[in-house]
Formats: structure tokens, sequence, C-alpha cells
């Protein structure tokens, strides 16, 4: 009798082991996967891709926060490289009217009497200077500045600054902001 199931334990080892073996390989895999992917993840830093914290945005919002005297309305460069980008500019919306201010001196007139009109708080023209990114985009440097339209501080210069924003575990910052030399 022992040899009448030895055959059938033998069959069903022989069905089982590679399947077994198989399921082995596989559990081993992807814990050696999972954990691959999370060292890469760690080397390649967060992610920081909120369009509603962009290093521009948060550039802008720390640009216009501590000018003096505070702006309580606001004008962008439309159709110029130096208009603000989008995520900065509604940042601008955020905090108070904004208003695009054209090249054009007709359209410039124009406008200074509307904010006249409305009353004599401090209005900016804040002027986009670029950005340039660093650390495989973890790091922004974004540069900013702008000038008083209408009012008594009229044509009074808001000095250029340069704003690093970084990303770290929780997200965007401003890392450092200075003002440069000569603006």
């Amino acid at each position: 009798m022992p040899r009448a199931t030895h055959p059938i334990f033998a069959i069903l080892l022989s069905a089982a082991g590679p399947s077994l073996l198989l399921l082995a390989a596989c559990g081993g895999g992807a814990a050696a996967d999972r954990a691959k992917a999370e060292k890469t993840k760690l080397a390649a830093g967060p992610s920081c891709v909120s369009t509603d914290s962009t290093p521009v945005g948060l550039a802008v919002l720390d640009f216009i926060t501590k000018a003096e005297p505070l702006p309580k309305r606001f004008l962008s460069a439309a159709g110029t490289d130096s208009a603000v980008p989008d995520d900065g500019f509604k940042v601008l919306q955020d905090k108070g009217p904004t208003y695009f201010y054209s090249s054009d001196t007709v359209a410039q007139r124009k406008i200074r009497e509307k904010l006249e009109e409305v009353g004599p708080y401090p209005s900016m023209l804040v002027v986009f200077r670029g950005k340039t990114e660093a650390d495989n985009g973890n790091s922004v440097t974004v540069r900013l500045g702008g000038h008083y339209v209408g009012g008594d501080n009229n044509g009074t210069v808001a000095p250029t600054r340069s704003f690093e924003v970084r990303c770290d575990t929780t997200g965007w910052k401003v890392a450092a902001s200075k003002s440069e030399a000569g603006a």
C-alpha cells in the first residue's frame, strides 16, 4: 500500500511544486520592486505640482505683501514677456482688483483715470523678470519688480527682488528673497 500512495503524492507535488515556486518568486519580486520604487521616490524627492502654490504664485504673494506702501490694486503688463504668469496673476486677483496694463499710452491713460475714479489706493504694476529652475525643478528662482501707478506714489519703484522657492517634504516654500543690486 505504501507504493500506491506514493505515486499520488508524487503527482501532487509535481503539480503543486512549480506553482509554489512561482508564487514565492512573484512575492519576493513584488516586495523587492516595491522597495526599489520607494527608494527611487525618496531619491527623486517630493512632488510639487500644486497649481495653487506654484513658485511664481508664492513669489508674487511675498513680493506684494511686503511692498511699501502696501498695494491695494494691481496691474500686469498685458501681452509682454513682463506680464505676470497665470499662477501669479491669480494671486494678484485674490489680493485685490487687478487690471491689464497696456504699453499703449492711450490705454494707460484710461486705466489711470479708472484708478482715480475708484479711489486713492496704492496701485502697483507688478513686472515679471523671469524664472530659472535648478535641482531637477525642485528649486526655482523667480525675479519680480514693479512700480506704483497713479496717486501719491506714482512712479515710485518697487526694487527688483529675487525669490528662491524650494520644494520640501510639505510642498513649495519661499526659502529666501533679496533685493537685487542696482535694481
